[in-house]
């Protein structure tokens, strides 16, 4: 009798054990097929790259488990607020200067949970091809708008035109202290600043302005390396509510967006006006138009 009661123990473990493994893997492909959980992201107009970019995004996205359902907003201010109602699971449009101030206009505790993309600042000129050709008193044009100002400012600090006041996240163009060519820096709006190479010796144009005019990016005289002390606020990022950044579903929007497809997409299409920027991400050869010309000779 004791043999048989043993007997029928292990029998009913291994039984059980069996049964666990077996819900476990049903569960497991139930979830990569009709259980995914659905993830409500907010993103402004996508552009052609922005469409390839979450198409591939969200095919990622089932194999871990969720279903990326985009909610496309037209204006700056409307994914954030949509996500702070409860209305979106995250938000992907913005870089971690724009949440930071949003957040401390709104009282909100949105969180960025994962980087995306870095925009390349460019230097471009009609009338010279490399920097040294800018002559004493020339001047160069940049957006009036506090957060493209002050990223071109930097820009033309990194490449050694201007110098700045110390310890200014947002300089404006009084904050130039000095400028070995005696520069004067021309500040319009950012729709302009394309424009306005036909009377100045250079401009800081968004990427956005250039690829619309259908120009080269890489005509630039000079491109800002992305790994720039002054670019991390200008980074990319997946943005969550504080509560929700650890959920499993949040890390897996992430790790959906941080795959190797994506970046070598963004790579292969984006014509170096935005770099992938988590950390490990591959990184494109950007060079500038004097580089492509050497590179021809």
């Amino acid at each position: 009798m004791g043999k048989l009661l043993k007997q029928i123990a292990i029998t009913t473990t291994v039984f059980g054990v069996a049964t666990i493994a077996t819900t476990t893997v049903s569960h497991a492909a139930d979830k990569n097929k009709d259980d995914l959980k659905t993830v409500k992201v907010g993103i402004n107009s996508p552009s052609k790259t922005d469409e390839g970019v979450w198409k591939r995004v969200k095919e990622n996205g089932k194999k871990e488990g969720i279903d990326i359902k985009l909610v496309t907003f037209t204006d700056f201010n409307q994914p954030n607020q949509a996500l702070n109602d409860g209305n979106l699971d995250a938000n992907a449009f913005q870089h971690y200067a724009f949440l930071n101030d949003w957040n401390d206009k709104h009282k909100a505790d949105i969180t960025a949970v994962g980087q995306t993309v870095s925009g390349t600042g460019r230097l471009y000129s009609d009338k010279h091809k490399r920097l040294e050709d800018i002559p004493e008193g020339g001047t160069i044009a940049v957006a009036n708008d506090p957060t493209n100002e002050a990223r071109a400012l930097f820009l033309l600090q990194d490449a050694g035109l201007i110098k700045l006041k110390k310890g200014e996240d947002n300089p404006t163009a009084r904050d130039v202290v000095s400028s070995k060519k005696n520069l004067k820096i021309k500040e319009l709006a950012a729709d302009q600043t394309l424009a306005s190479l036909k009377s100045v010796d250079a401009a800081v144009i968004s990427a956005t302005f250039v690829e619309a005019a259908g120009r080269d990016p890489q005509s630039a005289i000079y491109v800002w390396n992305v790994d720039n002390k002054h670019t991390h606020q200008y980074i990319n990022v997946i943005a969550a509510n504080k509560k929700d950044k650890n959920k499993w579903y949040t890390k897996a929007l992430v790790k959906s967006y941080q795959s190797k497809n994506v970046a070598d997409y963004i790579n292969k299409t984006s014509n170096g006006t935005q770099v992938p920027a988590w950390k490990g991400a591959p990184q494109p050869d950007l060079k500038t138009a004097e580089q492509k010309t050497d590179d021809k000779d």
